[in-house]
């Protein structure tokens, strides 16, 4: 963005992964509760490779209008539980405003390293806003990722078994492919040519994020399976899953402007509803028997929180209710 975004409540945080660099996020209280909280639930915003940070923002004042009429998320039945709900997001190393001193370029870093610093500011996010005091309250993590944030998450909830408790992807990177060879070769070689400039996981990116990994961390759009947390040291939970897709109709006629609409229908659409169905599968279990389908944006192409952010307030809402014993 040419110029700074205002974004309220603006703060800065060093990441023991990243000493040498601020990391600017933001920290803000949707609801609480007259009562002493018996559990917390953070919402943790991953930002994908193209928007930063404040691309949540609309988001947030949306959650915050509906949060502020019903404190408790709707249709949640009368529980033995108080809820504080409370949200984050950052900007990644070397995206938006965590960017290195004097306008330095980022230097290389890879997906575990985002997945590390990932780690290292929930737990800073935790330590600086949830210390322990006279009332200790549970803190549930609620992960709403998009694109590239996706498969960051996942890794994420891999390397931590029984530290997330909800995710919600908005669509997802397909971190499997190289995009390249989703056009057959030499037929279609310009629009290799282009995807491979663009979306191959080797090609530049701002952040200077090398993605080449990618496809061989997480091969597979359906595994690993990845567990919920506990209930109250007992027995683990199920990851409480919700994947939502860009509209086809805006995504192809947005693609218009890299490569002619059929190839967008026949060649990119189909890959991905593929690889959203699997995502489908990453909380164990038969998706089809809980009722789990992928959710579609509707009127939007890939950036679903810039073009729909009530479609996205509206998810994390249906995640909190489940969250918060709801139906």
């Amino acid at each position: 963005m040419d110029e700074t975004p205002e974004i309220p409540g603006l703060r800065s945080m060093i990441l023991p992964t990243k000493p040498d660099c601020p990391i600017k996020y933001t920290f803000t209280t949707l609801s609480t509760s007259d009562e002493p909280p018996s559990e917390t639930i953070l919402i943790v915003f991953v930002n994908g490779l193209g928007l930063p940070q404040v691309s949540w923002q609309p988001t947030l004042q949306l959650l915050q209008a509906d949060l502020a009429v019903s404190p408790s998320p709707p249709s949640s039945p009368a529980s033995s539980s108080n809820y504080a709900i409370t949200a984050a997001t950052y900007d990644r190393y070397g995206q938006g405003l965590s960017q290195p001193e004097h306008g330095a370029k980022p230097r290389p870093h890879d997906i575990l390293d985002a997945v590390a610093d990932l780690s290292a500011f929930l737990n800073t996010l935790k330590s600086r806003h949830f210390p322990d005091g006279h009332h200790k309250t549970a803190t549930r993590l609620f992960l709403t990722a998009h694109s590239l944030g996706a498969p960051l998450a996942r890794l994420f909830a891999a390397h931590h078994p029984g530290a997330l408790s909800a995710l919600l992807i908005l669509d997802s990177n397909m971190a499997n492919n190289d995009f390249v060879s989703l056009f057959p070769d030499p037929d279609l070689r310009s629009a290799r040519a282009f995807a491979r400039s663009m979306f191959h996981p080797a090609a530049p990116n701002a952040e200077n994020l090398d993605r080449s990994t990618l496809p061989s961390l997480l091969p597979r759009s359906d595994g690993p399976v990845l567990t919920g947390d506990d209930d109250g040291g007992k027995e683990k939970r199920r990851l409480l899953l919700r994947v939502a897709g860009h509209d086809p109709q805006t995504f192809a006629d947005e693609s218009l402007k890299l490569w002619p609409r059929g190839l967008t229908e026949r060649y990119v659409q189909p890959a991905w509803d593929e690889y959203n169905e699997g995502l489908l599968s990453i909380a164990g279990g038969d998706p089809a028997a809980d009722g789990r389908k992928v959710v579609i944006a509707p009127h939007s192409g890939h950036f679903i929180q810039k073009t729909n952010p009530q479609f996205v307030a509206d998810q994390v809402l249906e995640v909190l209710k489940m969250l918060c014993g709801g139906p």
